[in-house]
């Protein structure tokens, strides 16, 4: 019988890694017939990887605190003299391969810029880094999978025990755990191949092809640099500086990367770059000790040379073309630096990096959507380029330390010459023959109100001049505004269209807009009609007062003026003043002191914005644009807008940014004006607006007409069962 079971262990071993292929190819015949139906499988693709993490964190730790604690201050100073060179080559080889992805990004103007003494990003940046990065609390970033602290702790713990004497019995206790943990990943291991059906059945099944066309330059490119980097690049420095041949190094890379591949789950490679340095501490078992050394080495090479982490250099650089969001000199600098601290640890605990530097430098709502669906089409290779070098650092760390080194200088620089040029040539063609798109382009014209109103109320949209439908009422007597609509049914709401994404009419003469899907909302919940009329800002009060219409809903903002003509509801939307300028002058007029004393400086703006102008800028000229009586270039130097607004017209004149000064030059509140004494129907609107917010009908209008965020309603992926059998409905 244990003969018996050594065969059945000899079996799945060798011939695990035809397992993970032929579950590889039933996920993705899964994952084609079945197509969402394969969603129902994440709660078993959730317990896998639970397990693995279970796993990976403790290992880490404890095999970095055991690997350097058993050796001596000698032996650690040599292994770091034998694999420093090499590490630096790595991380030097990805940040040129970055540098040259980083030209396919075409450069691009900032839409807004924030003035001098406001951001507070080099602060805000340096505190939380530092808390991801220092173990101030170990225990809380194993909870967390904070991978770079863990590492960290590690690292610090083992060097410490490392200049202990009579460690014995403590090494002895963390040997045990290693194998303890070791024997765990190792059952693991022999289970990936069901993790593999599970996550490429996923893939394949709830993946829309679709969402490949915008982003297809920086997948191409992120997957083409992986391939390169995987199975030439790393090869290269194996072949021209050890005896292995490319063969063997592609069989080892086989054997290690594959299943970490195809599942998306570094952490699944650690058995099997234990069995690898196994098997190869067998073919050199004439030098003592290369099995403990090797033991010492991966941890160290598992934390710090997963070099694919590095990708986030270029994706934070893709996100910053894409969002019309660059980087300030300084982010830059910063970001370039720590990139590689960001990078400690596995792929998996670099999603929480990218997920912070999201968070941090400010990019748009959205943003970390927009990660995970990249995250689909790229991960995996990431996984393959990092796990296949820590396997080239734990191999090259290794031969330097026993002497091993075969150096073919000449044959290693052409290679790695011929290497730099060929991505170079790849990328610049891809940057000719596939230009990258403008996800701005027509994005707010092409906004539509059924795309988050799904069944608008009866609205009629009247001309400039009409006052929609007359409201007779007995004796003469003018009810309050709010029995007056609902003993008319009808809700008379006053627009005008000069506030994007407040209220416009689109690229199909549609009016849409924030306010606009809030009066359908407000018609809906008080069961009328909607009677949308044209206003002029500077009737609104009068307007108001005769009852033209009972509510005005076009980005007002409530004024000290306005107050003493109309009353108002409770602010929805709290923005900044910015000015808006000529980019070309955009450096005279980043310090506010400097502007607030220019003489002769002309600025335009429009409603409650002339008072703001007016108290902010008293040595500027101010001019009312309200009506476009002035052009731009000729007759004011710079316009005084609210944020958002602002923000969406720079996005579609690029010539022009808005300058943010934090609100210095004050802020903005819209909110909902109606005649004076409308108490009923004042306490009503007020309420109903914190339902609407308490709701989170607040936050998807924000998030759709003034972030431009796409709401996810789309139609079930292809699949075999639904659309050629229709077996499901």
């Amino acid at each position: 019988m244990p003969k018996r079971m050594r065969r059945f262990k000899l079996f799945l071993r060798d011939s695990l890694g035809y397992q993970v292929l032929i579950a590889a190819i039933l996920g993705i015949l899964v994952g084609l017939f079945f197509g969402p139906l394969t969603d129902g499988l994440k709660p078993l693709g959730m317990v896998y990887t639970m397990l693995l993490q279970m796993a990976v964190l403790p290992y880490i730790c404890f095999s970095l605190i055991h690997g350097l604690g058993s050796i001596t201050p000698e032996t650690g100073k040599k292994i770091f003299k034998s694999g420093w060179v090499f590490l630096l080559t790595l991380w030097t080889l990805i940040f040129i391969f970055i540098f040259l992805l980083i030209q396919l990004i075409p450069s691009t103007n900032p839409p807004l810029i924030e003035a001098i003494g406001t951001s507070k990003f080099e602060s805000n940046f340096t505190k939380n880094f530092l808390s991801y990065l220092i173990p101030q609390n170990p225990f809380y970033d194993i909870a967390n999978n904070v991978v770079p602290a863990v590492a960290i702790f590690g690292l610090i713990g083992g060097l410490a025990l490392m200049h202990i004497e009579k460690k014995e019995p403590l090494i002895s206790v963390l040997e045990r755990i290693n194998q303890t943990i070791e024997k765990v990943l190792k059952w693991l291991g022999i289970l990936s191949p069901i993790g593999v059906f599970i996550y490429i059945a996923i893939a394949f099944g709830t993946t829309y092809v679709e969402d490949l066309y915008k982003i297809q330059v920086y997948v191409f490119a992120f997957i083409f640099t992986a391939l390169f980097i995987t199975f030439w690049a790393l090869p290269t420095l194996l072949t021209c500086l050890t005896p292995i041949r490319y063969k063997e190094v592609l069989k080892a890379f086989r054997f290690v990367c594959l299943v970490p591949f195809l599942t998306g789950l570094p952490t699944a490679a650690l058995p099997f770059l234990n069995g690898y340095l196994k098997k190869l501490s067998l073919k050199h078992e004439t030098h003592k000790r290369f099995r403990e050394t090797s033991q010492t080495v991966l941890p160290i090479a598992y934390s710090f040379g997963n070099i694919g982490n590095a990708m986030i250099l270029f994706f934070i650089m893709f996100l910053a073309y894409y969002y019309r969001h660059p980087l300030s000199g300084t982010e830059k600098t910063l970001l370039s630096l720590l990139t590689f601290p960001l990078s400690i640890g596995s792929s998996s605990g670099n999603i929480n990096s990218i997920f912070f530097l999201i968070q941090e430098l400010g990019f748009p709502e959205g943003t970390s959507d927009f990660f995970l669906q990249l995250k689909l089409f790229t991960y995996n290779f990431q996984i393959l380029m990092s796990i296949a070098a820590v396997l080239t650092l734990i191999i090259l760390t290794l031969y330097s330390y026993y002497g091993l080194l075969q150096v073919k200088w000449k044959q290693l620089t052409i290679r790695l010459a011929t290497s730099f040029l060929i991505l170079f040539l790849v990328i610049f063609s891809l940057k000719s023959l596939i230009p990258l798109p403008d996800v701005y382009e027509n994005l707010y014209m092409g906004l539509k109100l059924t795309d988050v109103i799904p069944r608008p109320v009866q609205a009629t949209i009247f001309s400039k001049g009409d006052t929609g439908t007359p409201r007779v009422f007995s004796n003469d007597i003018v009810p309050e505004t709010l029995k007056q609509i609902l003993s008319t049914r009808v809700l008379k709401v006053g627009f005008n269209t000069n506030s994007i994404p407040f209220c416009y009419y689109n690229n199909q003469k549609e009016l849409v807009g924030f306010d606009i899907a809030y009066a359908y909302e407000l018609a809906a919940n008080l069961d009328c009609k909607l009677e949308l009329i044209p206003f002029d800002f500077n009737a609104l009060g009068q307007d108001l007062l005769e009852g033209v219409y009972d509510i005005g809903m076009s980005s007002i903002i409530m004024s000290e003026s306005r107050i003493l003509q109309m009353d108002f509801s409770v602010p929805y939307y709290e923005d900044n003043s910015v000015l808006i300028v000529p980019i070309a002058k955009k450096n005279e007029y980043l310090n506010l002191k400097e502007v607030e004393a220019r003489t002769g400086l002309k600025i335009g703006s429009g409603g409650a914005g002339l008072e703001i102008a007016k108290n902010h800028f008293p040595n500027a000229e101010i001019f009312n644009i309200a009506q476009g009586q002035v052009t731009f270039n000729e007759d004011v130097d710079a316009i005084l807008w609210s944020k958002s607004t602002a923000l969406i017209w720079c996005l579609s004149n690029p010539n022009f940014v808005c300058i943010d000064y934090g609100g210095q030059i004050g802020k903005t509140y819209f909110s909902y004006p109606m005649r004076q004494h409308a108490t009923d129907f004042g306490f009503f609107l007020n309420n109903w607006l914190s339902l609407k917010e308490q709701s989170g009908f607040k936050k998807e209008m924000q998030s759709y007409w003034i972030h431009g965020v796409h709401p996810e309603k789309r139609p079930p992926r292809w699949s075999i069962l639904q659309n050629v059998l229709h077996l499901t409905d």
